[in-house]
């Protein structure tokens, strides 16, 4: 098999992941989340209601914040106002999960976060100090609490963290179909597959390559071809980190050994959003792949030996 163009490259990259069992499992664990979310706030709009929610939720402030429309930044901006009128010591501004750590701890700031949401502007003290427009934002009034029926409004505090966890379960899906390959190929040649290889160009550990997997004669030892891969549905900056590890595995290689190849797997949207590190990416490799190319892997001209039937 000789290097896939590029453009036969881009035009044949899978842009969503379709993975129908981690589809179904997530659409439940929303299901389940969203019903276990409602019941667990719906007594936020009480003193005793909103301690007991904070306290039993990790992630009970983040929610306030977004159920609220109001920004992270506003509501460190009050702590540490309320931690300066207590005279505590102040070195720099907490984030939300930090003061919800010392509420835990401390009777008197879970009283005063719980009212400045409870009761905000009917309260003197904090209409004294904070302006009413701003404050006004802060209580959970009736219509917040209508809010909470709506599911589709509710999806907001759940959608990041099922996102990041529906996006790595969808990837590992495709790892296990790049691994299973792999070993497949390795069982009917001579060669192992070596999970992580260590690359370390200088030898000191200061700039090691983050390498998937080495596939390696199991007689000589020696590596027949390096594999990295990645898939993206959205852009990021570690793209282009991923983008200059392939480049530095090019190079190590090119000093290192005379016929050692790098295979480089990569597909998904985020790719196609990032194409100048996609065609860096596939200039530095000697063979750039994705899932509908992928069992083209049996047929790279690498120096395979068939394994003895002895």
């Amino acid at each position: 098999m000789s290097k896939i163009p590029y453009k036969e490259f881009i035009k044949s990259i899978t842009m969503f992941f379709i993975n129908d069992d981690v589809d179904r499992k997530y659409l439940e664990k929303r299901a389940e989340k969203l019903s276990a979310l409602r019941q667990q706030m719906q007594n936020i709009n009480t003193l005793e209601g909103l301690k007991a929610y904070i306290r039993n939720n990790e992630d009970s402030l983040s929610n306030l914040l977004v159920i609220l429309g109001i920004s992270t930044e506003l509501f460190k901006r009050v702590i540490s106002m309320f931690r300066i009128q207590r005279q505590m010591d102040f070195k720099t501004e907490w984030d939300v999960k930090h003061t919800r750590a010392f509420m835990l701890s401390d009777e008197k700031m879970m009283d005063k976060v719980c009212t400045l949401f409870v009761e905000g502007p009917c309260n003197s003290e904090l209409s004294t100090n904070i302006p009413s427009y701003r404050l006004r934002n802060f209580v959970i009034s009736d219509t917040v609490m209508k809010r909470l029926q709506n599911d589709d409004f509710l999806d907001f505090l759940i959608s990041k963290d099922f996102d990041t966890q529906y996006n790595s379960d969808v990837s590992l899906t495709n790892i296990k179909q790049v691994e299973n390959l792999l070993e497949k190929i390795c069982n009917q040649k001579c060669y192992r597959l070596v999970r992580s290889p260590k690359v370390d160009p200088v030898g000191n550990g200061t700039r090691e390559i983050q390498v998937n997997y080495a596939i390696q004669n199991e007689a000589t030892d020696e590596i027949v071809c390096y594999v990295k891969y990645s898939f993206n549905i959205t852009t990021s900056r570690g793209q282009s980190d991923f983008k200059r590890s392939v480049k530095d595995l090019r190079d190590y290689i090119r000093s290192t050994y005379q016929n050692t190849k790098q295979i480089v797997i990569v597909d998904g949207a985020g790719w196609i959003g990032r194409q100048s590190d996609l065609k860096d990416i596939w200039d530095y490799t000697d063979y750039c792949l994705n899932l509908n190319s992928l069992n083209q892997l049996t047929t790279v001209p690498l120096k395979w030996t068939n394994r003895s039937l002895n």
